[in-house]
């Protein structure tokens, strides 16, 4: 009995000791761990604080922008300068920053400015093309149609013309060709052409196009709405060299535009945009 009471005592005091140890050990362990922990912390700042500095010092801001300035990337100049004002205000490199900030402010004010001019300079073409138009009034039907002023666009003649409807607020354009000669040439296909680009003028035979003859003489001609894909085609055509028409179907028949012809276009869109910039 003495015996067991003593296996008893022994068994718990090494249970105990072991605990000791054992806590002690993890105890150490732990607190080792912690000053790695930590130590791995401030080189973690360091490191930030290092690429901070190599990406965000001032002398690299300033290399940055100077070289967005050549660049004439001047949005990107702009925030350069931000942050060099928000890290270095008071460096040198900033006093730097903010004459050649200077300079991009002045330059765009001046290029602002340059751009009203165009604008208003723009304007008053447009205005004075829209006032040598020809002006007829329909008062039944309350549009006003406008015609350019060099010819008058008669269905049996070999022309091509632009002209314009307005009807309270809104206001379109109309493209017309048109072929005379002794014999039909039955087109169902219509082009313009400069300098190496075509644009087919779709049209519906039977809605857009019209003949008539008379004297031995034929004419087949198309009046056919303008969409706004056309615009900018219409504008370079008529401002270009060597404009050309083209109607096509049984035979063909190719010319090349008279100065008068492309001018008339010019006016027209100039008009065109006058009324749509009033209405606006």
């Amino acid at each position: 009995m003495k015996n067991n009471k003593k296996t008893m005592v022994l068994i718990t005091l090494t249970i105990t000791i072991l605990f000791i140890i054992t806590g002690c050990v993890s105890q150490r362990e732990y607190d080792k761990i912690n000053t790695h922990n930590e130590q791995l912390k401030t080189e973690n700042e360091e490191l930030k604080a290092e690429l901070d500095e190599l990406l965000n010092g001032s002398e690299r801001l300033l290399s940055n922008m100077k070289l967005s300035y050549d660049e004439k990337d001047f949005e990107e100049a702009k925030n350069v300068y931000a942050i060099l004002k928000e890290k270095h205000f008071d460096s040198e490199e900033f006093s730097e920053a903010t004459l050649l900030y200077n300079e991009i402010t002045n330059f765009e004010q001046e290029e602002e400015e340059k751009r009203k001019q165009e604008e208003e300079i723009l304007k008053q073409e447009r205005l004075q093309a829209l006032e040598v138009l020809v002006k007829e009034n329909d008062d039944v039907l309350g549009i006003t149609w406008y015609y350019q002023p060099y010819f008058t666009h008669y269905n049996n003649r070999n022309l091509m013309s632009i002209y314009m409807g307005q009807k309270d607020s809104i206001v379109w354009l109309i493209l017309k060709m048109s072929y005379q000669g002794d014999n039909w040439i039955f087109f169902e296909q219509a082009y313009l052409s400069y300098e190496g680009n075509t644009l087919e003028v779709v049209f519906d035979k039977y809605e857009n196009k019209e003949t008539e003859n008379e004297g031995g003489g034929v004419w087949e001609w198309i009046q056919v709405p303008i969409d706004d894909s056309m615009i900018d085609f219409l504008e370079k055509f008529a401002q270009s060299t060597e404009a050309k028409m083209r109607l096509s179907g049984k035979y063909t028949e190719t010319r090349t535009l008279s100065e008068d012809e492309k001018q008339g276009i010019i006016d027209i869109l100039n008009g065109y945009y006058a009324l749509k910039d009033g209405i606006q």
